[in-house]
């Protein structure tokens, strides 16, 4: 079990190394070999990545909401609402393809990241507030996502809202509720050290979103290349949106909201990091349209990693400032 432990720190630590291999690696073969066959593992893949994740995520802590009322409204508004605009905005700015802005705005509305919990611990942040936002999060998207796809008109772009629906089931529902399941009453009931089960969930989980990223830039990859200015657009669109999330974020909560630190903390990490193996998955599951839309969250992970690291290393001297700002302990 540590080996597994190791292994799963690793591919955490070192995802901005793996991504970018996974997609170089996936851009090689399509420029060179002719890969059709894998898009018929595209949902096996993602059933892959999507089942644990859910396994992992505790519903339990939905009975402390109470506890965290004020940071969770504070992250919703900031998940659901900020962030798409802002993606929306800047898209416009930059005049981003009709196809990046939506798969954009997507990756917005999506919960966090299965990184963001251990972000928020890593910086002495409350982690029953983020438990709680990363639980009901995950349970409104099963409403936010439809009404996402409704306003986005992604329907008449060539995908039928049967196949959106459908897509959503299999990607989002089904998986929900078998971790449920599997968390909730076949582990738990029968007594089952989840701590020791889920390094295992995890390292499914994390090796799946790999294999979809290479499956992805093995099928698209050419045609992604052949469209390269767009690609050039998203890295001002992503520096700008983390920059101006992460900024939007500690102002308000230290100025307006004026939360602990602990708290600011657990809003920072589960609303500025986003799900991308879950947006990944989404789109992918949608047929070639959605798997060549699916290439740009993956690349938006890149800048994600860099910021939120960055960020995390920076912790010590953002709590430092709000303790002596706020003249109280950051866990408080």
């Amino acid at each position: 079990m540590n080996v597994i432990k190791k292994l799963v720190s690793n591919l955490s630590n070192f995802m901005l190394l793996y991504s970018s291999i996974a997609i170089a690696a996936g851009i090689f073969v399509s420029m060179n070999y002719h890969v059709k066959f894998l898009s018929n593992y595209i949902l096996l893949i993602v059933f892959l990545m999507i089942y644990p994740m859910m396994v992992n995520v505790s519903f339990e802590s939905l009975k402390k909401i109470k506890k965290a009322k004020k940071p969770l409204l504070i992250a919703l508004v900031l998940n659901f609402i900020i962030a798409p605009l802002l993606f929306w905005m800047l898209c416009t700015i930059m005049h981003a393809s009709p196809s990046i802005k939506i798969a954009l705005i997507l990756l917005a509305v999506a919960p966090t990241s299965s990184m963001g919990l251990g972000y928020v611990g890593l910086s002495r942040g409350n982690i029953v507030s983020a438990s709680v936002i990363v639980a009901l999060a995950f349970v409104l998207s099963l409403v936010i996502y439809p009404i996402t796809f409704h306003f986005l008109k992604f329907g008449p772009q060539g995908v039928p809202l049967s196949k959106i629906l459908k897509s959503l089931a299999f990607v989002l529902i089904i998986p929900l509720f078998a971790g449920l399941i599997t968390r909730e009453f076949i582990i738990e009931k029968r007594g089952v050290d989840f701590k020791q089960l889920k390094p295992i969930f995890s390292l499914i989980t994390q090796l799946s979103l790999y294999s979809l990223i290479f499956t992805i830039f093995a099928l698209k990859g050419s045609m992604i290349i052949k469209n390269w200015r767009q690609l050039i657009i998203i890295t001002p669109i992503a520096i700008a949106f983390y920059t101006l999330m992460i900024t939007i974020t500690l102002l308000f909560n230290r100025h307006v909201a004026k939360i602990s630190y602990a708290d600011n903390q657990s809003i920072v990490f589960t609303s500025v990091s986003k799900n991308v193996a879950l947006t990944i998955g989404l789109l992918a599951s949608l047929g070639k349209e959605g798997q060549i839309m699916a290439a740009y969250p993956a690349i938006i992970s890149l800048f994600q990693i860099v910021f939120l690291m960055s960020y995390l290393h920076l912790s010590n001297v953002i709590e430092r400032h709000w303790v002596q700002a706020s003249g109280t302990a950051g866990g408080e």
